[in-house]
């Protein structure tokens, strides 16, 4: 095999070699007298010489030209191919280079890259004459294997030295095949369960205040912290944004005095584990509030009595929220009247913005059991009737405390934890050479060293570690939110929206499904070809309805077939996405429906529609 030669070609020597060159009868710049003459002692002499040699020249620019080609080419070449070939090119080196290389491609005798013998591993006998802090060994002295690598440090090191590299070793493949040995084992006596509580109201009505502060009175945030947010938002003259700035920690968000973007934090109870998802208010927003009640069992519902009206109104957050928690699955509501400080504690106040909401959340609008609701008087810049109630002004209140409430709430029913597993990426993060991801357990369980696949992009890989409610853990369960999962993977095999899944058991990819949905409030009907946005679980896509499948009355579908969908339908239809999604029909044997299966969907900032995914 060969390859083309470097022979040193430059500019001045192509150009001697032209027409102009050939036609003068010139000799060809060697470089060593291209130096000679540049110095001006030699310059008449070497002038007489270039003037003697005359017509003389030629033949020997030929040959050299020649030679050089034959360099080039290799032996396989003969000289008179590259005479006749230099010839027909009228003398130009280059020209008869080219046509003799396009000759040997065309006859397969040239091919561009050499064979590169392996290196042979060839063990050193002996010790080595230098100590074996300073020794640098040789590329072929590695092996490919364990083995090798042991063998050739047994021969290499002395007894003392291969004794600690033993050691090592063994600890390095300790650490491979048992990654959580380090991790202090679970309770088994603290059987709280887990709770996945999302915060949602409308913009301003106090909701990140509110739950800073819940924060700090139950002992996750430490005084020191809390003391530095003080003087952090004073110095920019938000002195009342404390507490928020607990879970507002973005720049923006602090500097606008608005939630954007969702955060989680965790808490706890005597007989509860709670996971905080402080979703944003803003109608802007709404999509990211999607990705935080999606995960969510429970939702804690904050109302300002100062701007109810805003919030409550037709274009307000407090209804449209309220309308996504329950298709998202939420059955459970918590209803903190916040703010009621500002009105003397009023309970005409109270009792008046409790049965307006009363009416809309276990209406035919929301449809919430009137017993899975439960409403809460505070005010959650002083504390009052959060963690205990110290205010005479509300003497009239008889019920629970916040903390109260929240500790009777029901844990909601979990898929079997030997299930499939799912779990819906939120977010991701690079880490060194690996990607952490966060999400909800929504089925089956995940533990380190466990193999696992992503999907859509397929890539098989294992779990290095897991991180759960702050603290490292050793699996995670139906539930549990896993605040980092370690995957040595490249990022641009996962994505939010993505699904953590059993490799045995893959969650379905499509692009086209047929979902039930439920009609909202809206301006146009909706028909056929329309195209929506599309949010399931944590993805978000563009939809298009590709049929109106059936229509819907008290549970049984009609025989004629909808021209189009308006307020308070439910009916079936198919949508079309614009790229492969993971989605799970729910199940037809009563199982527990997951976000897997929940789809919302929205048009021109307006949430339209709401269901489940009946079959893939």
């Amino acid at each position: 095999m060969r390859r083309v030669k470097n022979v040193g070609y430059d500019e001045d020597e192509w150009g001697d070699y032209g027409d102009a060159g050939w036609s003068s009868g010139a000799k060809p710049k060697a470089k060593a007298a291209g130096k000679a003459q540049a110095k001006g002692a030699a310059a008449p002499k070497a002038a007489a010489t270039k003037a003697a040699a005359g017509p003389a020249a030629k033949p020997a620019v030929k040959g050299a030209a020649v030679e050089e080609l034959v360099l080039a080419l290799g032996e396989s070449v003969a000289s008179d191919a590259v005479e006749k070939a230099l010839s027909a090119a009228g003398g130009r080196p280059e020209d008869a280079f080219l046509a003799l290389l396009t000759e040997e491609v065309g006859a397969g005798r040239w091919q561009t890259r050499r064979a590169v013998a392996a290196p042979v591993a060839t063990p050193i006998e002996g010790p080595l004459p230098v100590p074996p802090s300073s020794c640098t060994a040789s590329s072929s002295t590695f092996a490919p294997s364990v083995g090798k690598a042991k063998a050739a440090a047994k021969q290499q090191f002395s007894p003392e030295d291969r004794k600690v590299a033993e050691v090592k070793s063994e600890e390095e493949e300790a650490d491979e095949t048992d990654i959580s040995a380090n991790i202090p084992p679970e309770d088994p006596s603290d059987a709280r369960p887990n709770i996945s509580l999302v915060v949602i109201g409308h913009v301003d009505a106090g909701k990140s205040t509110l739950m800073g502060h819940l924060l700090c009175l139950v002992g996750t945030v430490s005084s020191k912290q809390l003391h530095k947010f003080e003087k952090e938002s004073k110095q920019i003259g938000k002195a009342s944004f404390a507490f928020a700035w607990v879970l507002d920690e973005g720049e923006d968000e602090r500097e606008r005095g608005v939630t954007i973007d969702v955060c989680v934090k965790h808490f706890e109870t005597k007989t509860r584990r709670f996971t905080i998802l402080d979703a944003p208010g803003h109608r802007d927003f709404v999509p990211n509030m999607l990705q935080g009640a999606v995960q969510a069992d429970v939702a804690l519902v904050v109302v300002d009595v100062s701007h109810f009206e805003a919030g409550f109104d037709r274009g307000g957050q407090t209804k449209e929220h309220l309308q996504l928690a329950r298709s998202l699955g939420i059955s459970q509501l918590v209803v903190a009247v916040n703010k009621l400080d500002t009105c003397g504690w009023d309970q005409k106040v109270y009792e008046s913005i409790k049965g307006r909401l009363h009416a809309f959340i276990t209406g035919p609008d929301c449809g919430f059991k009137a017993a899975s609701v439960s409403y809460i008087p505070l005010s959650g810049f002083s504390g009052e009737n959060m963690l205990e109630r110290k205010e005479e002004a509300l003497a009239w209140w008889d019920g629970p405390t916040l903390i109260g409430a929240l500790d009777q709430l029901a844990p909601p029913p979990r898929p079997p934890a030997d299930g499939p597993l799912r779990v819906c990426v939120s977010d991701l993060y690079r880490q060194g050479a690996n990607s952490c991801l966060s999400g909800k357990v929504e089925s089956g369980s995940i533990a380190a060293g466990q193999k696992v696949l992503l999907m859509p992009s397929g890539e098989l890989t294992t779990v290095k570690s897991l991180l759960c409610r702050g603290d490292a853990a050793r699996s995670g369960r139906p539930g549990d939110y896993m605040d980092s999962i370690l995957l040595p993977v490249e990022l641009q095999f996962a994505s939010i929206g993505g699904v953590i899944c059993d490799p045995k058991r893959p969650v379905p990819c499509v692009d086209a499904f047929q979902v039930q949905i439920l009609v909202f409030d809206l301006d146009v009907p909706m028909m056929r070809g329309q195209q929506l946005m599309c949010y399931l679980h944590t993805e978000t896509v563009t939809a298009t309805i590709t049929r109106l499948v059936s229509l819907l009355v008290k549970g049984k579908p009609q025989e004629k077939r909808p021209k189009c969908l308006q307020k308070g339908n439910v009916a079936i239809v198919s949508l079309q996405v614009n790229k492969k999604v993971c989605v799970e029909p729910k199940s037809t044997n009563g199982g527990a429906v997951t976000s897997l299966s929940r789809v919302v969907l929205r048009d021109r900032g307006t949430t339209v529609a709401a269901g489940v995914v009946l079959s893939v």
